[in-house]
């Protein structure tokens, strides 16, 4: 029994599936396949069964459970008490959306790559809701939400910094001309949005229902790149971080439609669950963070 394959079985308790559990871990379906197998193998039971599409654990599976959180709470104590390295070592999990990464937070994880290269920083990119329940499963060390604020009680949140939300559309849009947009402008419209639960995306869906408003259409795109291509090309309209197309409308090739109305903004928190045993490695991480972007 490695601990290796209780990981990997823990992860498929919280996630449900073992596909998923493979796309977290890094394994190939295979991979984790074969963990499971050889468990079952060496404690001579079966650890899960499907009722449908439903995989629900055995009693024995549930028995385990109990035994490999045990297990590998121990092993990371042990670990953590007796690893008396003077540098950070080992991995971290951190989440974060995709705009933060690649705009504002590509020159700290570069910083923290070259202070602590024993470190393996694996990244998660991602929206708060999802965040949130990899934060309180311990699936994830360290997430950046992009929300107006953060209340959750079981959270420990740190404001970073404001961040502004714009429309963007091509300069050949027709709206590009008005001199002031609200929702009824966009009636009609085809917008070009990131995967549903966005905090952005969220914002300008409430008000759009608020004024009853229904665009022509919809494109839900993964990628921020093609997005802001999709727009250029005026095939639609986006909302997104005022950073994510600053470039774009310097050059021109975009433009920020004057949003009438509240006014689009969201803020930057750094969070992690107040329960969370702060490796070296992870309050490393967050003190750089601190002092770096702590506003």
């Amino acid at each position: 029994m490695e601990i290796r394959q209780l990981r990997t079985f823990m992860c498929i308790v919280k996630l449900g599936s073992f596909s998923q559990a493979a796309q977290f871990l890094g394994y190939t379906q295979s991979s984790v396949t074969t963990h499971i197998q050889l468990l079952e193998k060496e404690l001579n039971t079966v650890l899960f069964e499907r009722f449908g599409h439903q995989l629900m654990l055995t009693t024995d599976g549930e028995r385990l459970y109990e035994y490999a959180d045990s297990i590998t709470r121990l092993a990371e104590d042990a670990k953590n008490d007796l690893d008396h390295s003077a540098s950070p070592r080992g991995p971290i999990i951190i989440g974060m959306p995709e705009s933060l990464c690649v705009y504002h937070l590509s020159e700290l994880l570069q910083e923290y790559i070259s202070l602590y290269p024993e470190v393996e920083l694996k990244l998660k990119f991602g929206i708060s809701s999802d965040f949130r329940l990899l934060l309180r499963k311990n699936m994830m060390d360290i997430a950046f939400f992009l929300e107006k604020t953060i209340s959750d009680h079981d959270l420990v949140a740190s404001f970073l910094w404001s961040e502004p939300i714009v429309l963007a559309a091509s300069p050949r849009n027709e709206l590009s001309r008005l001199e002031r947009i609200d929702a009824r402008h966009l009636k009609g419209q085809t917008l070009i949005f990131v995967e549903a639960g966005s905090i952005y995306r969220s914002m300008l869906e409430k008000k759009l229902a608020k004024a009853s408003v229904r665009p022509r259409s919809i494109l839900e795109i993964g990628q921020i790149q093609t997005i802001k291509q999709f727009a250029v090309n005026n095939l639609g309209i986006t909302v997104l971080p005022l950073i994510a197309v600053k470039e774009e409308i310097a050059a021109g090739t975009l433009v920020a439609l004057p949003w009438e109305g509240t006014e689009l903004q969201t803020s930057a928190f750094m969070v992690y669950h107040k329960e969370k045993w702060l490796s070296h490695n992870i309050s490393s991480f967050i003190r750089l963070v601190r002092e770096r972007l702590l506003k």
